[in-house]
């Protein structure tokens, strides 16, 4: 027996008892003004106001626009060294050696790529216009580069966090690389964003990501392609499923009368109305209404649900494929429930397309990347600036960090993540990290901010 239809649709807004929000207020106030009381009512025009012993306070936020830069001189006092046979010099704090822009220019420049959309011609502008300081498009992009670089060690380590933590969303959309089709890989959680550029949508790409024997729980749509990392359990994702069962009932609806099937209508319905049930229970897991012990006791009750709704095979080909699709063990019909019996495990997918949408906004504007090197760039500076948001962090203050600390001794034998080997060029594909040190400073980051 499926879950009765909703006596009346979901009211517009936020859920009852959802808290309140209101801008907070300011920490301090640089300033006070005084403001006399008015002379007449700003409202009715009326000249006789009676004095009252009250006023009313307003506190207002507002930005100070410096159109300025900070120049600093550094002089540096030179040494010979006897084995090089060549004068050297030291790097100061927080100087970018041989870089007549700085850190934070540099850093800002990124965040406004990535983080806000913006085409490089536009970087350019709004820093020349607000802060005073030029440089060519063509810089903002070497930038995002420069960033992606110096990242590296920390992309790599995010990579190696993916295979080993307990639960992940994956998903992957389309880009575009120099005209031709592509793809951009998402992996993460609550905690931090991993991309991953490609030309491929094969399972090799997922394996390269994930490993072949990823020891976590994995939530994602239905692709064939992330069978081969053989997760501990795999969640489908519900809202895919009951999107699916209600187009196929409403082009069905749309048919004459004596051309509709009323069982694949009906089967139709129902699903979508479980699915529903399901990803209510989910939310009231997460609150806590649902005991963990409770929820996983639903299982069975739920499975029967879905079988009887299964039982008989239907008209509709589309209606039948999706059938097939939710009561096949080979196929979703062991995906289903599993977010039940894990907790902390999510009914849908809506974390990686909520990730997703930012890039998914980009390639509209931008319309992909130019080459290979420069989506795996992308890839790698949205998971930099996407770990820092989700950790809180100042993502500025962490590209300045990556930016004044790239200059440690490199790391041998290590590389960028794999790509395609059907496409990726060689000279991108072993990529030194020019960085020791610098791993275990990148990761201590997140830690001690």
């Amino acid at each position: 027996m499926v879950p009765p239809r909703d006596p009346a649709p979901k009211r517009r807004g936020a859920p009852l008892g959802h808290p309140g929000w209101q801008r907070a207020t300011p920490e301090r106030v640089d300033r006070s003004v005084h403001v006399d009381a008015p002379d007449s009512c700003p409202h009715c025009r009326h000249e006789e106001l009676e004095p009252v012993d009250k006023i009313h306070v307003q506190i207002q936020e507002d930005i100070v626009l410096q159109p300025s830069t900070v120049v600093t001189e550094y002089i540096h006092q030179k040494a010979f060294c006897p084995t090089c046979r060549r004068e050297v010099f030291d790097t100061a704090e927080g100087e970018l050696r041989n870089c007549s822009i700085g850190p934070v220019t540099k850093a800002t420049a990124v965040c406004l790529r990535h983080s806000v959309k913006l085409s490089y011609r536009d970087v350019q502008k709004v820093l020349s216009s607000l802060f005073g300081i030029s440089f060519v498009p063509a810089s903002a992009m070497a930038f995002s580069h420069q960033t992606a670089e110096a990242g590296a060690a920390l992309y790599e380590d995010l990579r190696n966090k993916v295979r080993a933590t307990r639960i992940i969303h994956g998903d992957e959309t389309h880009w575009r690389i120099d005209g031709k089709s592509a793809q951009l890989w998402y992996a993460g959680n609550t905690g931090f964003d991993f991309f991953h550029a490609d030309y491929s949508r094969g399972s090799d790409v997922a394996k390269a990501i994930f490993g072949t024997a990823f020891g976590g729980y994995l939530i994602a749509d239905s692709y064939a392609g992330y069978n081969i990392i053989n997760p501990l359990g795999r969640q489908v994702c519900l809202a895919h499923i009951k999107r699916k069962a209600d187009e196929i009932a409403d082009r069905m609806e749309m048919l004459p009368k004596k051309k509709q099937d009323h069982r694949s209508i009906h089967f139709c319905r129902a699903l979508s109305r479980l699915t529903s049930h399901c990803c209510k229970l989910g939310r009231q897991r997460n609150t806590g209404e649902l005991a963990f012990k409770k929820a996983q006791a639903l299982i069975p009750k739920l499975e029967k649900m879905r079988d009887e709704l299964c039982a008989s095979p239907l008209k509709d080909d589309d209606a039948e494929n999706l059938r097939k699709r939710v009561s096949l063990p080979n196929r979703d019909g062991k995906r289903l429930f599993v977010f039940l019996d894990v907790n902390g495990m999510e009914p849908t997918n809506n974390h990686a397309e909520q990730a997703l949408r930012l890039p998914v906004i980009f390639r509209k504007i931008s319309f992909g990347s130019r080459s290979l090197e420069g989506a795996q760039n992308l890839a790698i500076n949205l998971s930099l600036l996407g770990t820092a948001k989700r950790q809180n962090k100042d993502p500025i203050e962490l590209l300045k960090f990556l930016l004044l600390n790239k200059e440690a001794p490199p790391l041998k034998n290590s590389i960028v993540p794999k790509i395609s080997r059907h496409t990726t060029p060689h000279k991108f594909r072993r990529i030194p990290l020019n960085c020791y040190e610098f791993a275990v400073f990148a990761v201590a980051f997140f830690l001690e901010q």
